[in-house]
């Protein structure tokens, strides 16, 4: 029996090894996970992981202020974005955005889209034109 003993303990040494291999190993892998997001920031960073790098977005943040960018790189916790107005690189955590949304071009300040009268003026000269021939045809009749 004495023989079978270093045999038994042979056999034990292994599977206690593996045991204590993956218990020192846990952590190490726990540890290199990411910073756990609360639920809207993970709905940013969701949303923001849909726009390729470089995309024009504009950025409405949960203090009400906003801006245009263009996206930059994509992080665990927070997220980096061009500014257009003055061309830095600026990085948020995704707790603090509000909504974001494909913009359009936007060059700088006081370049904000505009509502353009295209098809206005060529309507009223369309629209004069016609009252003027018919205030010419009640003339003539």
């Amino acid at each position: 029996m004495i023989a079978f003993l270093p045999l038994l303990r042979r056999r034990l040494l292994i599977p206690a090894a593996v045991a204590w291999a993956l218990i020192a190993v846990v952590p190490v892998i726990q540890a290199q996970s990411s910073v756990p997001l609360n639920k809207h920031a993970r709905k940013m960073e969701k949303r923001l992981s849909r726009f390729p790098k470089g995309s024009y977005l504009e950025f409405d943040f949960r203090d009400g202020s906003e801006t245009f960018g263009s996206l930059g790189e994509l992080s665990d916790a927070s997220f980096q974005y061009v500014d257009s107005d003055n061309n830095k690189t600026v990085a948020h955590p995704y707790a603090d955005l509000a909504q974001v949304k494909k913009a359009k071009e936007y060059i700088g300040e006081g370049s904000e889209p505009r509502h353009h009268v295209r098809l206005l003026v060529p309507a009223l000269i369309v629209a004069g034109a016609a009252a003027g021939g018919i205030a010419a045809y009640e003339v003539m009749r």
